[in-house]
């Protein structure tokens, strides 16, 4: 009997860390994807703000760098970094847009759904 109850207190642990987990990426993903299309309309718009956004965008990425590369798949983050890192105000549309991209991409990876589960 003492394995059965185990095993269940084992399994609810499971469980409120994938919680735990789905939570931070949605977090994640909702704060960076804010940030990123605020920059793209300072971008449009030829806001004197944009430099300050893409700052954001970087600070935020580096606060959260450790723990989201700790929880999650590298395929996609590694493009992500290299993306996030390479922000520069010459080319910053496309940058800004590849960014968005893989963030989509990263988001639609990490959350829970029947086709990443199966």
């Amino acid at each position: 009997m003492k394995r059965v109850w185990f095993a269940v207190i084992f399994l609810f642990v499971l469980l409120v860390l994938c919680f735990a987990e789905q939570h931070f990426i949605n977090n994640f993903y909702s704060e960076m994807s804010e940030r990123v299309d605020a920059a793209i309309e300072y971008q449009k718009v030829g806001d004197g703000r944009l430099e300050s956004a893409v700052e954001e965008i970087k600070d935020y990425w580096f606060k959260n760098n450790d723990l989201i590369f700790t929880l999650t798949n590298h395929g996609v983050l590694d493009m992500l970094s290299a993306d996030i890192r390479s922000l520069e105000t010459s080319e910053l549309e496309n940058d800004l847009n590849e960014v968005k991209a893989m963030l989509n991409v990263f988001y639609e990876n990490q959350r829970i759904t029947f086709a990443n589960i199966f």
